[in-house]
């Protein structure tokens, strides 16, 4: 026997008698990880505290907690730890008084922390369940955290052996520590006990049947318990027993009810749509999307989200897009911006205002308002035509039968900006970041194809994030516009009912000087600022 090596004991039945009966009335010995077990037994009369099993681990039995990150990341340990077992076998692994053993002088400190008592637990249950053995003979693979652990690595083993290393007992592992009742449920069936089934079975919850429920997993275990009494499953050539499961999971994965993660529900309805902002980035993929080129998937409509204080050229456009396209481009609308902003109300009549305006505040200090037009005017009105569309009742849940894909314009150069939807019944896809188009190359084909037109700026006449280039055009090309945006940026700090919504001094320029006093001059043509646009999602 090598210096690192030890016998592997088990506890005598005396031993046992006396730890069990001994937790009964001292539960505090069970919750201090320095507890000699060695000194309470002899205090308990007992002198003969093991027996030999005839194993030896070729290194010392031991498991540590995970120094970070969630505590089943300790489970990951337990490959290690079952190879220092070598020589157990399930059969073997039945013995409750070998588990009581090591569980007890070999890694108490670590079922504590690994399993600490929780406030609301009976401290006797906790150490039967995880010391002891809850159920005689039959909860070592799921109780005893000695058994566990060698069991759900065994389990893992099992899998990658049955898989042919399709699938290896590293991501098995992993599954079950993630999963524990995928792992519980496996171990109820006695199919299980065969390789092949196992690892098929694992590499398919690994893969095909990722974001399977606890009760889609109990039934495919139903389902294949009863195809493995009837029809001797796993016996015959292994592409049947795959066709077998694949089968079964293709069909469970279609169910909503036992599908966890709804975007790997099978079967669903999926209604592609396109966020049709009319600028440089939304208009080009529109276009190119319903030409079917540069692999850009074809909506099944366009949504144009109105706020009602565009630009003419905005309108404009949109009807001659309307004109080119071959799926239907629907508007909707929250109601006026203009007209919430000189009322000093948002769309639902509360007193503050949505845009992000220039702010200087009474103590002098500068800031910018919360910008929550977006949400109000943009994204709150088209949720709630998808929702009507797919008759979905108002403040209720969307099924997982019902998936939008919400086609976004954002280009590979901004793709800082790419940003999961907040709503689960919509996903937002990024088809020009995804197919490596840039901004530039849009605005080059779009020049290229429609040499007569020029592509507007979808923004409000009176957004503050206008650069002074867009303030520039918009005096020289659309001068009622810009006379219009004066108006408002005075109305921010003279009409009461807008100053009274607000906390400070407000302005539509960054300068925090009035839009009318601003020098426009010294700067960019339009031409050069197209390329340089940041739309924002209002305005994709």
């Amino acid at each position: 026997m090598t210096e690192s090596a030890q016998p592997i004991l088990r506890l005598t039945r005396e031993a046992y008698n006396a730890l069990e009966g001994y937790s009964q009335s001292h539960p505090e010995v069970w919750l201090d990880p320095d507890t000699d077990f060695s000194a309470v037994l002899n205090g308990l009369g007992v002198s003969e505290h093991t027996e030999p099993t005839g194993l030896v681990s070729p290194r010392p039995i031991s498991l540590n907690p995970p120094k970070s990150g969630p505590p089943n990341r300790a489970d990951q340990q337990a490959l290690d730890y079952y190879e220092n077992l070598e020589g157990v076998t399930p059969i073997m692994a039945g013995d409750d008084l070998l588990w009581a053993w090591i569980t007890h002088f070999r890694i108490h400190s670590y079922v504590m922390q690994r399993w600490p008592l929780r406030n609301n637990q009976d401290p006797l249950s906790h150490i039967r369940n995880k010391w002891f053995i809850t159920n005689q003979g039959s909860a070592l693979w799921r109780d005893n955290a000695a058994s566990r652990t060698w069991w759900i690595a065994h389990c893992a083993v099992k899998a990658e052996r049955g898989s042919g290393n399709t699938c290896t007992r590293h991501e098995a592992l992993r599954h079950f520590a993630n999963n524990a009742e995928h792992y519980h449920t496996l171990m109820t069936y006695s199919f299980t006990r065969n390789e092949a089934i196992l690892g098929e079975v694992v590499y398919a919850l690994t893969n095909d049947a990722a974001g399977i429920n606890n009760q889609g997993l109990y039934q495919l275990a139903r389902r294949l318990n009863r195809t493995a009494g009837s029809r001797y499953l796993g016996v015959g050539p292994r592409s049947a027993l795959k066709n077998e499961i694949s089968d079964e999971v293709e069909d469970l994965m279609s169910v909503p009810d036992f599908v966890a993660d709804r975007n790997k529900l099978r079967n669903r309805r999926v209604v592609k749509v396109l966020s049709l902002g009319a600028g440089v980035q939304s208009s080009a993929m529109a276009l190119m999307a319903d030409r079917g080129l540069y692999n850009l998937p074809k909506p099944d409509l366009a949504i144009f989200a109105d706020t009602g204080w565009e630009p003419p050229e905005v309108y404009d456009h949109l009807e001659w897009l309307k004109g080119q396209l071959s799926y239907e481009v629907v508007t909707v609308s929250a109601g006026n911006i203009r007209d919430d902003i000189l009322n000093g109300t948002n769309p639902d009549g509360q007193r503050f205002l949505d845009i992000p305006v220039f702010l200087v505040n009474p103590d002098g200090s500068h800031s910018i308002a919360a910008r929550q037009c977006t949400a109000h005017y943009k994204l709150k009105p088209i949720h709630q035509y998808l929702r009507q569309m797919l008759g979905l009742q108002p403040g209720r849940r969307a099924p997982k039968s019902i998936q939008v894909e919400m086609m976004l314009g954002i280009s590979k150069d901004e793709a800082a900006r790419e940003k999961p939807s907040r709503e689960e019944w919509i996903t937002n896809t990024f088809p020009l970041i995804e197919e490596g188009i840039t901004r530039a190359q849009l605005f080059g084909w779009f020049q290229n194809e429609y040499p007569d037109r020029q592509l507007p700026r979808s923004a409000c006449v009176g957004c503050p994030y206008k650069s002074d280039s867009e303030w520039k055009y918009l005096k020289e090309h659309d001068s009622q516009s810009f006379q219009d945006a004066l108006f408002i940026d005075q109305a921010l700090r003279d009409a009461p009912t807008t100053r009274d919504a607000i906390k400070g001094t407000a302005y539509l320029h960054k300068s925090r000087l009035p839009l009318s006093e601003v020098n426009l001059e010294d700067t960019d043509d339009y031409a050069n600022i197209l390329l340089e646009e940041c739309e924002g999602l209002c305005s994709i």
